[in-house]
């Protein structure tokens, strides 16, 4: 559960850091967002500074997914793995869209179910998927 008054962060030490500075530093922005519109008490899903920021969210959610699938495919991730990686990025990118539609049709929602919505689509991601980086990744 997201706790609204912590600030999320992920830096030196950090159990989330994947050891790939460019997605690491990607992984961190979105942290920011997700931030940004949990400890802002007047971003409500229906109103215009949470839909400001959902937005930035979605577009830095979209490149990162991109960038981090280009960087999966350069470090020699099994095909498999990358296939379920992929999909899992999917998965997130038509929650986000069906997020939007329904907040456009006027579909009302709790303020702390969509954060942890949000939270999912970036931590949880980052716990369960990304993780696995860290295995094809140069041992130092």
């Amino acid at each position: 559960m997201l706790i609204e008054s912590t600030p999320l962060t992920i830096g030196p030490g950090d159990e989330l850091l994947i050891g790939v500075p460019s997605i690491d530093q990607e992984h961190a922005d979105l942290v920011v967002e997700l931030d940004a519109l949990a400890n802002d008490p007047q971003a409500h899903p229906e109103g215009n500074a949470f839909s400001t920021t959902l937005g930035r969210l979605g577009a830095k959610i979209g490149e990162h997914f991109a960038n981090e699938e280009k960087v999966l495919k350069s470090i020699g991730m099994a095909d498999d793995e990358f296939s379920q990686h992929a999909v899992a990025h999917d998965e997130i990118l038509e929650e986000y869209t069906q997020l939007n539609f329904d907040l456009m049709d006027g579909k009302v929602f709790e303020r702390s179910a969509v954060l942890a919505s949000i939270r999912g689509w970036i931590i949880d991601h980052i716990r369960s998927h990304d993780i696995k980086i860290r295995a094809y990744l140069p041992k130092t």
